[in-house]
């Protein structure tokens, strides 16, 4: 037996191996797109995300949200890393979302103007408590106030907006220490960190 028959032969066995499911998941995870909505979101919450995340992290000379994808990043995140109870917390804060926009606009949040929202997200971010400040992991402060959705939701973005490898290496300045000594550099034409 020669070495492309031998090829041949080994693919075939391995294609009967392999059940239907297998090969029809194979198949269907290959062919998934971002267009996709995220299991632990139904189609208005996922809508809602993508919007949120925009607004917050708009396109301008930066990418915005959705070109880095930080909604799948929100959506691995709630998957992920919260429990049970603290992810329907974040479906629920979604719904109250859309609701404080009817109250205040008597629009749902996805129909209002985009000077609209970025009021409301405004007012809920000075609402908002921030993180109580913790070290190694235990809160410095007594009865700290609860936080909110929108907190956890800006959180989240922010986060998957700046640790984006586009952001890193386009936008940001990296300046890894210690590393080269250069006694005499120029600064011209190089990013900075507030831009």
């Amino acid at each position: 037996m020669d070495r492309r028959e031998y090829i041949k032969n080994s693919a075939a066995l391995l294609g009967l191996a392999m059940s239907q499911t297998k090969i029809g998941k194979i198949l269907s995870d290959w062919e998934k797109t971002s267009a996709d909505i995220p299991t632990i979101f139904n189609e208005f919450q996922w809508s809602m995300v993508q919007d949120i995340a925009e607004t917050i992290c708009p396109k301008t000379q930066s990418p915005g949200a959705i070109e880095l994808k930080v909604p799948e990043f929100i959506a691995l995140m709630v998957k992920d890393t919260m429990s049970k109870k603290d992810q329907k917390a974040f479906q629920e804060g979604i719904q109250e979302l859309d609701q404080q926009a009817i109250l205040q606009f008597t629009k749902p949040y996805l129909s209002l103007a985009k000077e609209q929202k970025e009021k409301l997200l405004t007012r809920l971010d000075a609402d908002s408590p921030h993180f109580p400040p913790t070290m190694w992991g235990i809160v410095l402060v007594e009865n700290p106030a609860p936080i909110t959705f929108f907190r956890r939701f800006k959180s989240l973005t922010l986060m998957g907006y700046f640790s984006s490898e586009k952001i890193g290496k386009d936008f940001l300045v990296y300046d890894p220490i210690p590393g080269k000594f250069i006694g005499c550099m120029p600064l011209n034409g190089q990013n900075g960190w507030t831009e």
